[in-house]
């Protein structure tokens, strides 16, 4: 095996179960949710005093690749295949760096026809909300609680793996 090097996760598809990971030089590689090592416990879970539903689950295990986090990329030297053109190589082994932030906030805006708007988190920062981060499909409205965890997406906050409650 090669030494692992430092990368970021720059694209995660949840229904697809796989991402894509860039180095500072921009160098990309493709990982399985299988080979994604989330290192951590579960994060502390922020509680919504606002949620009914008790023994609430999002964030009992580690949640998958967050946007921008950290990780180290491991390739497999013993068995080298030639990416086909336009295929990044594929990583054995993808390990998080970091403990995600899991944070709660409060839905600025959310536009349904365009697919995305904003939260403001729990720590004061307004997040990207986009449609593809939003567990189970719930459409977010304006003041409604949200929990997510802390990412980056081209150099601007994102909300991510992101939990509407009722």
């Amino acid at each position: 095996m090669s030494q692992p090097l430092r990368f970021s996760v720059t694209k995660y598809i949840p229904d697809r179960l796989f991402g894509f990971a860039t180095s500072d030089t921009g160098q990309q590689v493709f990982f399985h949710l299988g080979a994604f090592n989330p290192q951590f416990g579960p994060p502390e879970i922020p509680r919504c005093e606002k949620c009914p539903r008790e023994g609430c689950t999002w964030a009992s295990t580690p949640p998958a690749p967050i946007l921008g986090e950290p990780v180290e990329v491991l390739l497999d030297d013993a068995h080298p295949q030639e990416p086909e053109e336009g295929h990044a190589p594929r990583a054995v082994r993808v390990t998080r760096l970091t403990k995600p932030l899991a944070l709660t906030g409060m839905v600025e805006t959310f536009d349904a026809q365009r697919g995305y708007g904003f939260v403001r988190g729990s720590d004061g920062i307004s997040y990207h909300l986009h449609r593809s981060e939003i567990i189970e499909s719930r459409i977010p409205l304006p003041d409604q609680t949200v929990m997510f965890y802390a990412g980056v997406r081209e150099n601007r906050p994102r909300a991510c793996h992101v939990r509407v409650c009722p």
